[in-house]
Order: structure tokens, then sequence, then C-alpha cells
């Protein structure tokens, strides 16, 4: 592709911003638009980067940048409704050999943005209104402010909800997979004095996990059983989630009880997104604005980052079109079996009956450590 080539982002998440390092580094004229005012200052899941995508963190020279804002979590320990432990593991033990990471998303976001403020124009409290033209040579477009401009290439990494696959795509081409839950998310004040771990506190039809954060506050993340399909607005969510772990075990409620008013709650369905093809015209989705596998997979960030990374290697030496087909050629069939394997996993996580939860509350109490360690060492190296 014509290194001069004006190329527009959509979005300054974890797969945008690597796209606009991959971009300006190598001679294009990138420039990212982004819904938010600014780049996430705060909160958000902790991450991870592995395999594939860690050696293309490593490429770019801010492996150390990243590594420095490692999570410090080194172990990770899952407790039935009374407290009685499960299963615990060793990080050390579980990741030796695996080229593995774990960062909260703000972290690698703002890395991501030190690196990647020089290498493109940046357009921030904006998103786009309409694709007017999109053919084989360019695509035009309209922005929330009125404004339209044209562009030889458009690079939908805006997330789950993707306005860009929205405007671009028929939706007789995507598939949503509703997992039948919901997922909310915030950080406290460490009301319980957890250091340097995950606890895991599981149940039939929910559970939610616990982290310690770099910052000394504690994450938490509450999933559980619910077909609605959009989260209730930001000042309904702390009830709803409330009434749905009401009747919850001392310790939860504990970390509800202390819902600080000023932090952010988000709460989204566990959503999948598969479509037929990731392009359309000069119009490129990638992440989970192409593939959402949920938190589930443990993959999303890594996928998003391999995705930026595979796609603007090839526009370097290839035409879009060759670019495109490199991507998907790369990509599709990791993400396809990771989520096949996560809806079939999704119901471990969450049993729904009595039986299917003593079988998991059973083998994760007899399943010997040396099996994991095999099974995140082969799901991990992959993207």
């Amino acid at each position: 592709m014509n290194k001069n080539s004006r190329i527009l982002i959509h979005g300054a998440g974890v797969a945008g911003l690597a796209c606009a390092i991959w971009l300006g580094r190598n001679g294009f004229r990138p420039v990212v638009v982004e819904k938010s005012p600014q780049i996430r200052a705060d909160g958000g899941f902790i991450i991870c980067l592995s395999g594939t995508s860690y050696r293309f963190a490593d490429e770019l020279g801010m492996l150390d940048a990243l590594n420095a804002r490692d999570s410090d979590i080194h172990a990770s320990s899952y407790h039935n409704r009374s407290g009685s432990t499960l299963m615990q593991l060793d990080y050390q033990y579980l990741f030796d050999g695996v080229d593995f990471l774990q960062i909260s998303r703000d972290e690698i976001e703002n890395v991501l943005y030190s690196y990647a403020q020089d290498c493109a124009e940046y357009r921030f409290s904006l998103s786009i209104e309409k694709i007017l033209r999109n053919d084989s040579n360019s695509v035009e477009v309209q922005f929330t402010d009125g404004s339209i401009e044209e562009f030889d290439l458009l690079i939908g990494a805006d997330g789950l909800h993707s306005r860009v696959r929205k405007l671009a795509f028929d939706e007789a081409e995507i598939k949503q997979h509703h997992l039948g839950m919901q997922v909310a998310a915030y950080k406290l004040d460490d009301v319980i004095g957890l250091k340097n771990k995950f606890e895991y506190h599981m149940e039939k039809d929910r559970y939610m996990v616990l982290y310690s954060c770099r910052d000394g506050q504690l994450g938490c993340v509450f999933v559980w059983r619910a077909n609605e399909s959009y989260p209730p607005t930001a000042t309904q969510r702390w009830d709803y989630l409330n009434g749905y772990f009401k009747d919850a075990g001392p310790l939860a409620r504990k970390v509800l009880d202390n819902y600080p008013d000023t932090s952010p709650m988000y709460m989204d369905p566990l959503l999948q997104v598969e479509m037929r093809r990731w392009h359309s015209g000069r119009v490129v989705v990638i992440g989970d604005a192409a593939h959402c596998m949920t938190l589930l997979s443990g993959q999303g960030a890594s996928s998003a980052f391999s995705d930026a990374s595979y796609l603007c290697r090839a526009l370097i030496n290839e035409s879009p079109e060759q670019a495109f087909s490199t991507l998907e050629q790369t990509m599709r069939p990791s993400i396809t079996q990771m989520q096949e394997s996560t809806r079939k996993a999704a119901n471990w996580y969450i049993p729904g009956n009595r039986v299917r939860q003593l079988i998991r509350d059973t083998g994760m109490r007899l399943m010997p450590t040396d099996y994991f360690k095999g099974y995140f060492k082969k799901k991990y190296m992959k993207i």
C-alpha cells in the first residue's frame, strides 16, 4: 500500500493504538478518532498479552515498559460458597516457559499511547456518524461534528459495540452469541487485605473474582446468569447488581456494600461477535469489533494486539485486499477455535444446576496442577 496513505482508525483502545504505532512508524498518515475525551485513565479488567502478541510488543520496543506495570499477581485460588478452597494455582509454576504478561487495561492503553502519540493525529470526543462512500479506492465518512473527510482506509477498532461494524456491514453477515450472562466490574478500597493474587468465589449461577491492584485498590468482577442484551443505565447498575447478589455470602456483601459512588461501574452482557468476513471495500474491523470472545476467553487483548500487528505489517508491503486476506488467514482459525471453546466452557464457569456444579467443584479439587500447566501453556501460546 502507498506509504503516504491516510488511514482512519476508529477507536483508541489496544487495537487502535497498536495500529497507530505500526502505521505511523512506517510512513503512513494515521488519524485516530475516539469518542471518549481522553485515553482511559483508570479502571478496567486485568488482561494479558501472551504468545504472538507478547512478541509483537517486544518487536515494537515496549516490552520493558509493559513489564514495569505488570499486575504483580502471583497466584489464584478458587472457593465455593462456604469459603472452602477448591483449587490453588501458583503462577510462577503455571506459566513457566510461557511468554505471558498480566496488566490492567488502563495501564496497557497508557503505555501504548505513550508510544503512539507522536505516530498519528488524534481527535477525541469524536466518532463516525455515517459512511458516505466505500469503494475499492477510498472511503468517505461524516463525523459527529458534521465534518466530511476522505481516507484511503478505515480500520474499525471500536470494540464490542462497534459503530464501524454497524455502518459498514450487513446484519446478515454478523452473528452474536449471547452466553446468557452479564458481567460487572469496579474498583474500591482494599477492604479485605488481598495481596498479589486472584480469588474466585464460585456458586451455581454466579461468581465473584477479586484481585489486588498495583495502586493498592481491590478490583472486583461479578458474573451471573441473565438474559438481558443490554446493560442498565449507569445510575441503575449498583441496584441491578445488588439485586442479583442480595443473598450472597459475607465476603461478597462486604465488597458490594463498600462500592464507592465515585467509582465507574462497567457492566455488559457477555456477547460473542462472529462475522462472515472482517472487511468490506476499504473498511476492515479488528479486535472485539470483528470477533469479540468475551472475558471468559482471557484472550481479547492479545487477539486485538495481534490483529493490529498482522494487519499493519501486511499493509507495509501488500495491497489492502492482500493485507485483509493475510489477517484473516492468520487469525481466523485460532479465533474460531477459541470462540467455540469459550461457548462450551461457559456453563462450567456458571453451571446453572446442582449436578453440573458438583462435577465442576469435584473436578477442581481433584485435577492435578500439571493438567492446568499444560492447558494454559497451550492456550496462551496461540495468539
